[in-house]
């Protein structure tokens, strides 16, 4: 599916004991975890396929609400898809500036809103669901027409509007947490609605997962090789992970594996700090940095071959070196020179690098690649002794964020 390769890394001590004692763990979650568990299912997406099809085939436009686990993992899977009979706009902040130039457009009419929130409670995603609401009554619209909630079972604040203007709602697996939930209706929906294919999403995922079940070699198996690692290079004062797609449809999964490394891992003072970047473009931002700055970063480029026979530049006669080195170039080869172009300079400079290359980019192998850091993730969470599934220390800004709302409608109200 994809292969591993490591460069330029510190010695390291023995770490078979632990590395053994971390697969045993892994192992036992494949068995006990709701969501390996759910990589196994194939019923659920059945029931999803006709959802989607309504969808396509009654909007022009779909609006996706949510924050964080919400919508990256959707967001990540849908730039695979090529050209769609519907867009989809997925908004995961509150600027309102955004929000009137998002309603202005779109034709109400004509779009459906999904709003998603594990909780239920997500201030951000309320906000956003209440104007969407507001806007769409001011067009005379039925809302329940229009209207999609996915939530988890409960007494929620997105469950009592969706209750008030009979929306549809489906039920978001509770013990999968948002920013595990990509492999759920949560990241497949959006998928399907924009015609990829889940099975196969599921299928990659179930790959690695099939990986970890067939090895008892805590060195074969490349996501835990990959925590041990960087586990191992915190004893050198390396503490950030700079992970670089040389893919812009992983653009937005750069994103999403920030977000599951900083939340799962990032407690009791320990962690590593999670970095995206995007090649080739950040050759021109951050490489002077990387190259010259701080040794303190574990590098991951993410490369892939790319065809020979798309954008060839004929010969124009130019005579400068800038344009004459393009004959008979495509842009391919520039980006595939580029990616090895920096893999060799960040070797060249001891920059701990790892090489994830991928043959080719489709549900499967996309699949894969989430799962692989997701399990990465969580090997990392049992060599660093924490727990990955909760995130405690952002409760005093949610709190903070009602009490300051408070104060404000309190003020208007003089």
């Amino acid at each position: 599916m994809f292969y591993q390769k490591l460069i330029n890394l510190h010695p390291q001590k023995s770490k078979n004991n632990v590395g053994s004692r971390t697969l045993d763990y892994l192992k036992n979650l494949r068995t006990e975890l709701p969501l390996f568990q759910l990589i196994d299912q194939i019923q659920d997406i059945p029931a999803l396929t006709p959802i989607a099809a309504d969808s396509r085939a009654r909007f022009k436009d779909i609006i996706i609400l949510g924050t964080g686990g919400s919508s990256l993992g959707g967001q990540s899977l849908c730039m695979l898809a090529n050209a769609s009979s519907v867009r989809l706009h997925f908004h995961d902040n509150i600027d309102p500036a955004t929000f009137t130039k998002l309603l202005v457009e779109i034709d109400p009419e004509t779009t459906q809103v999904i709003a998603i929130s594990k909780s239920g409670n997500t201030a951000e995603t309320l906000m956003q669901l209440l104007v969407c609401i507001q806007h769409w009554q001011q067009k005379k619209l039925e809302i329940k027409d229009h209207f999609l909630i996915i939530t988890e079972p409960g007494e929620t604040a997105i469950r009592e509007l969706a209750t008030r203007y009979s929306c549809v709602v489906l039920d978001h697996p509770p013990a999968i947490g948002g920013r595990f939930a990509a492999f759920t209706l949560v990241g497949l929906l959006p998928a399907l609605i924009v015609g990829l294919d889940a099975h196969k999403i599921r299928k990659g995922a179930r790959h690695i997962l099939d990986q970890l079940t067939q090895t008892d070699d805590p060195s074969t198996y490349a996501p835990l090789i990959g925590a041990l690692i960087q586990k191992s290079l915190m004893d050198y004062d390396i503490t950030q992970s700079v992970v670089m797609p040389y893919i812009d449809r992983l653009s937005v999964f750069a994103l999403w594996y920030r977000q599951l490394w900083a939340e799962s891992l990032g407690k009791d003072g320990k962690g590593t700090t999670p970095i995206r970047a995007v090649g080739t473009i950040d050759q021109h931002s951050q490489l002077q940095l990387y190259l010259d700055g701080p040794k303190d970063k574990f590098f991951t480029l993410i490369t892939m071959d790319y065809p020979e026979n798309t954008f060839m530049i004929q010969d124009h006669g130019f005579q400068h070196s800038a344009l004459s080195i393009f004959k008979d170039k495509t842009m391919g080869q520039l980006i595939q020179a580029e990616q090895q172009a920096t893999i060799d300079t960040l070797v060249n400079n001891n920059c701990p690098t790892r090489v994830l290359h991928l043959p080719h980019l489709d549900e499967e192998v996309l699949g894969g690649l989430m799962m692989h850091y997701v399990i990465e993730t969580l090997a990392m969470a049992h060599l660093l002794e924490v727990n990955p599934f909760d995130q405690p220390a952002v409760e005093e800004s949610k709190i903070l964020t009602r009490h300051y709302l408070t104060i404000t409608n309190t003020s208007h109200t003089k």
